[in-house]
């Protein structure tokens, strides 16, 4: 009956079929051959309405892996604008199955930029072609009557797009950018564990399942859920610390980590928090949770997203949040919140360690808790170790995140749930 529907108002809105007049406005072949079933490809995606999920036919996903083992191979060491925007090209749609892929492909992006500009600038010194339509563009001066010179004007922007984007000019393909198309290759492998499909739930705005918060400090870090039952700190290590506006007035040397770095890292925490208590408890009977993260950073809420372009640490954190998210069965959405309004997460991230009689360092909670009581119904939730320690190598050392190692460290528990009250 939808179908039925959907025919009538495609007539409705073009008019009946006449075939000796016009083409039928409706693509018959594609009629002819639609089976009325809950599986369905459209527009070149999986579209399960039972499962609710969205996915990439194998077919398509060979496809990508044959355009990186025949044009982007190892031995490659350049490409050109056109090479690239083709890789692009199916990478995004890809991402539609996969959103995690999104923060792979910064790197790619950046490179395109690169290389347009260089395009245009290559051009305008050595082809006079390009120089004229540039020039006639800017003076508006067109060898034409005045009524058509809309027309020329459209056909000149072409032109010129065409110029740059195909230009046969050649670009290194850079360390970042090799990491990620062999990162790409990995996950494209027949035996790789990667299922390119998505809930739908996933990609759109939808009611979350549980929210949690989280802030940051140059000190330390913190955040919590009241619907998940979890709060969590962690101090900034010192040496972490030695590279932050604590210590540095200036980037001048590159070796600056920002505090939109650190605030990043506190909306990782919350995720691997999150997903520990969805998937070692019975808080929720939706196959597809969703979070809310709520952050005051802007930068870190973007990051979350979309994808990280301008910070190299950035873009490593992003890779490490990337393994999490795929094949998890735990969704994130974003919003910002006012720090005015984010009292508690900025109090966590700015306790003070005490020397206790054996001079070692230990955090009261008590106090905290007392503030917020809310707190005293939440349990404190600690990273696993290795986690951590891997987040501050990529934040120290911009380490290369190994999704196998990630993989292995996912396969047992991702922290604990222990009480919080009293000193730890």
């Amino acid at each position: 009956m939808v179908l039925a529907a959907m025919i009538e108002s495609i007539f409705a809105v073009m008019g009946e079929a006449d075939t000796p007049l016009r083409q039928c406005p409706l693509a018959m072949d594609k009629w002819l051959d639609l089976v009325v079933r809950p599986v369905q490809t459209m527009i070149g995606l999986v579209i399960n309405t039972n499962k609710l999920t969205v996915a990439i036919p194998p077919e398509y996903v060979a496809e990508v892996r044959e355009l990186l083992d025949t044009t982007w191979h190892v031995g490659r060491k350049s490409f050109t604008v056109n090479e690239a925007q083709k890789l692009t090209g199916k990478l995004g749609h890809l991402a539609e199955g996969a959103p995690w892929l999104h923060h792979l492909m910064t790197q790619m992006y950046a490179t395109i930029a690169k290389a347009l500009a260089s395009n245009k600038a290559i051009l305008l010194d050595s082809s006079r072609e390009f120089k004229n339509i540039i020039q006639s563009l800017s003076t508006g001066s067109f060898a034409c009557s005045h009524k058509d010179q809309s027309r020329h004007i459209s056909f000149a922007l072409k032109r010129a797009a065409r110029l740059v984007h195909h230009s046969k000019s050649k670009y290194f393909i850079t360390k970042n950018m090799r990491l990620e198309i062999e990162f790409l290759r990995d996950k494209l492998l027949p035996q790789s564990d990667i299922q390119w499909e998505t809930p739908i739930a996933h990609i759109i705005r939808c009611m979350p399942s549980a929210s949690a918060f989280g802030d940051s400090s140059l000190t330390g870090m913190g955040g919590y859920s009241l619907d998940l039952k979890f709060w969590w700190h962690l101090p900034v290590p010192e040496e972490v610390q030695q590279r932050t506006l604590l210590h540095r007035a200036d980037n001048i040397d590159g070796q600056l980590i920002s505090i939109n770095v650190l605030e990043f890292a506190t909306i990782i925490i919350n995720y691997i928090a999150s997903l520990h208590v969805i998937t070692t408890t019975s808080y929720t009977a939706d196959p597809y949770p969703v979070l809310l993260n709520v952050t005051d950073n802007t930068s870190a809420l973007s990051w979350t997203l979309h994808s990280c372009r301008q910070s190299n640490i950035g873009q490593r954190l992003a890779r490490f949040f990337c393994s999490f998210l795929i094949n998890s069965p735990l969704g994130i959405n974003s919003k910002w919140i006012s720090t005015h309004d984010n009292t508690i997460p900025d109090q966590i991230s700015r306790l003070k360690a005490k020397l206790d009689r054996h001079s070692q360092l230990t955090y009261d909670f008590s106090p905290l808790q007392q503030t917020f009581p809310e707190l005293t119904c939440c349990s404190f939730f600690q990273p696993k170790p290795e986690l951590i320690l891997l987040i501050w190598e990529i934040v120290l050392h911009e380490k290369w995140p190994c999704h196998k190692e990630l993989r292995t460290l996912k396969q047992s528990p991702l922290g604990k749930v222990t009480t919080s009250s009293g000193a730890q």
